[in-house]
C-alpha cells in the first residue's frame, strides 16, 4: 500500500473511503511538460488507464500522443514523442510518434501494447523498448480473418485486451465487431454487429468483457463466441471491469457516472449525472464527472477513473 500511495501522491486526509480526489491532471488541455508533478500536469483527453508490470498505474494521454505513468507523484512518459505520426517502427517506443493512442496494456509477458486509433493497428515493445507491429496493416477497413493479423485491416479500434489465455481481442470498433489474435497469430471474428462496440476487458475466467457503447449493455464473450449479458439499458458505456469485490464496474459514460453492478441491481459509485467538474474532497456519488472513459483498481482498495473531458485522472478509496 505504501507504494501505491507514493507513486499516486494522494495520501490527503479528504481521500477517505467515498470519497473522491483528483491525482492528475489540472483540467487544461495540452502539454505542459515532462515530469511534473502529476496534479499540476496537462491531460488532452485522458483514454485509458493500466497498470505497469511495476505497479505504476499510466494512462493513455490521446490528445497530447503519449502514454504516461504516475511515479512518485510525477508524470513520466513511458511512450510517445508527441508528434501527431503514425508509429515508427524500430524506433524507441518514447521516440516514436503515434497517432492518436487511445488504449494501452503490458502483454503476458510485460511488454508494452498501445493502440493508436487513426493508425487501426496495435503495436508493441519489442523486448528492447522499440516499436513493433502486432496486428493491423495501417489501412482502415475490414479484412484478413483467417489470416496473419498483420495482413488484417481494421476500422478505428478503440480498445483491446489480452485474455487469460494471452490472445489479444480488439473492439474493432467502426466495424461493429470484436476480433481476436490467437496464439498462432491467425485473426478472426469473434463477435459481430455491435456497433460502436469502444472497449474489450479481461473478464472472469476464459471470458472477455465486452463494453457495447451503441446498445447500451455489457456483455461477457468467449473465444468461440458465446456471450451473456451482464448489464443494459445503460448509457453508453465505454469501459467495463470486473473489481476486487467480483462486481461489474461500468464507465457509464454518457449518463457521467461510474456504476457498480451486482446480481443485476446498479448501484452509483461516482459522479451525481451531470456533465461537469465538481466535487473533490467530497463524496463521489456527489461529483461531476465529463465523460469517464476507464476505470482501474489498485491494490490499495483505490478506484482510479479517467475523467476524459475533465482532462484528470481521480481517484475514490472505493473497497
Amino acid at each position: 500500500m505504501a507504494l501505491i500511495l507514493l507513486l499516486l501522491a494522494c495520501a490527503e486526509p479528504d481521500c477517505g473511503p467515498g470519497v473522491i480526489c483528483t491525482v492528475a491532471g489540472d483540467g487544461s488541455s495540452g502539454w505542459n511538460g515532462e515530469g511534473l508533478v502529476a496534479a499540476d500536469s496537462w491531460l488532452y483527453l485522458p483514454t485509458a488507464l493500466a497498470l505497469d508490470p511495476d505497479g505504476r498505474p499510466c494512462v493513455v494521454d490521446f490528445n497530447n500522443f503519449r502514454v504516461r505513468c504516475l511515479d512518485a507523484g510525477r508524470l513520466v512518459t513511458v511512450a510517445g514523442n508527441g508528434e501527431h505520426l503514425y508509429s515508427v517502427p524500430g524506433a524507441l517506443l518514447a521516440e516514436s510518434p503515434l497517432e492518436n493512442p487511445i488504449d494501452v496494456e503490458w502483454s503476458p509477458e510485460g511488454l508494452l501494447t498501445i493502440l493508436p486509433l487513426h493508425e487501426c493497428r496495435v503495436v508493441r515493445d519489442d523486448g528492447a523498448g522499440r516499436v513493433e507491429l502486432l496486428a493491423g496493416t495501417g489501412e482502415e477497413g475490414f479484412a484478413g480473418d483467417g489470416g496473419p493479423a498483420l495482413d488484417a485491416n481494421f476500422g478505428q479500434p478503440g480498445g483491446f485486451t489480452y485474455a487469460a489465455d494471452g490472445s489479444l481481442w480488439i473492439a474493432d470498433t467502426n466495424n461493429g465487431a470484436v476480433r481476436r489474435v490467437g496464439a498462432d497469430g491467425v485473426v478472426e471474428t469473434v463477435l459481430s454487429d455491435v456497433p460502436g462496440v469502444q472497449r474489450v476487458r479481461r473478464g472472469a475466467g476464459d471470458e472477455v468483457l465486452v463494453a457495447d457503447s451503441f446498445g447500451g449493455r455489457v456483455l461477457a464473450v468467449t473465444a468461440t463466441g458465446e456471450s451473456r449479458l451482464l448489464a443494459e439499458g445503460l448509457s453508453y458505456p465505454w469501459s467495463a471491469r470486473l473489481g476486487p469485490d467480483g462486481a461489474l464496474y461500468v464507465a457509464n459514460s454518457g449518463a457521467h457516472e461510474v456504476l457498480r453492478i451486482e446480481d443485476g441491481e446498479a448501484e452509483v459509485v461516482a459522479g451525481n449525472g451531470e456533465a461537469g467538474f465538481s466535487g473533490d474532497g467530497g463524496p463521489a456519488v456527489d461529483a461531476m464527472l465529463s465523460w469517464p472513459s476507464d476505470i482501474l483498481f489498485l491494490d490499495d482498495g483505490r478506484m482510479l477513473i479517467s475523467d476524459m473531458q475533465n482532462g484528470r485522472v481521480r481517484s475514490v478509496l472505493s473497497f
